[in-house]
């Protein structure tokens, strides 16, 4: 390198401009100028002694030596977010002491209707729920603690399985009384659907109704879980959901098998034992998880049972 004292700043800005390929894009997200961020890659550059992107019509483009830098400098960003999180934690003269916790939105749906059982008898405690398919990335939002359906990559978090989760097609009795074949299996690919668009059409539920649907579009679709819910909801159309979900809520299950499974894990950062409020909440949410996995798991068996 050429220059001893290093900018560590810079890699924000090499991380944001390798993730949108654009100055513009990277500046924006970094609330910079757009001369600002293309000095301070410049600048890294020259530091470095080395290229790290190829400057063309359509953006920017990491070099080999850039591609083989990234995964250091995501490294070393959620190591420096982590830090700050450490030290807000250790900041025990707060009023508040914020527990935030990254999870997808069934998780936020189910949890925001448990809040007060989580904070129960611990006084300062506040919570942040942040909606977040990117679960396990922790550092990114600086979040104590991850709730998903895979274990995380990164070793410095513990990981507990909650349970195991099944896929069932649902609908309102509503839908089934206009449409009263909805329970033949046969009948799926004619039926009214609601499913995912956006980023969400990527989930595995959405791989089951694409599945069903084979060529087909369903007739409505939403970016958003509880948008998809309510649509069920209204008798509109029926729809795939995890069971610990749709046993809860008043609608018919439809398939008499899974469709598919998914896991739960929590997730933890090593640090939260020597925070016993935040480790609290952290064990009241595995609770909640696993008696609600066990009730519907059992409600699930016990209807097919029937059948």
């Amino acid at each position: 390198m050429n220059d001893s004292k290093f900018d560590w700043d810079a890699i924000r800005v090499f991380l944001a401009v390798a993730e949108l390929q654009s100055l513009s894009a990277a500046a924006k997200e970094l609330s910079l100028s757009q001369p600002t961020v293309g000095r301070q890659i410049g600048r890294l550059e020259d530091q470095l002694n080395l290229q790290l992107f190829d400057r063309r019509q359509t953006g920017y483009r990491l070099t080999d030596g850039g591609k083989r830098l990234i995964e250091v400098a995501r490294e070393m960003a959620r190591g420096a977010a982590d830090f700050e999180r450490a030290v807000d934690l250790e900041k025990s003269e707060l009023p508040d002491q914020v527990c935030r916790i990254t999870l997808g939105e069934w998780g936020q749906f189910f949890l925001s209707q448990h809040a007060s059982e989580l904070v129960h008898g611990l006084a300062g405690v506040r919570l942040e729920f942040y909606a977040d398919d990117d679960f396990w990335d922790l550092s990114r939002n600086s979040a104590d603690i991850a709730v998903g359906n895979r274990p995380p990559k990164q070793s410095h978090l513990i990981a507990q399985k909650l349970g195991d989760t099944g896929f069932h097609v649902y609908a309102s009795e509503a839908y089934c009384q206009f449409h009263p074949d909805a329970r033949d299996q046969n009948t799926w690919p004619d039926q009214i659907w609601a499913g995912y668009c956006g980023t969400r059409a990527r989930l595995g539920s959405s791989q089951l109704l694409n599945g069903i649907l084979k060529t087909r579009q369903c007739r409505f679709a939403v970016n958003n879980s509880v948008s998809l819910l309510n649509l069920l909801l209204s008798g509109q159309a029926m729809g795939i959901l995890p069971g610990w979900i749709g046993e809860t809520q008043g609608l018919l299950r439809l398939s008499s098998v899974e469709l598919g499974q998914s896991e739960s894990w929590i997730s933890f950062h090593e640090r939260l034992r020597l925070h016993p409020a935040l480790a609290t909440v952290k064990d009241r949410i595995a609770t909640l998880y696993r008696k609600r996995i066990a009730e519907t798991t059992e409600k699930s068996r016990d209807l097919m049972l029937k059948r």
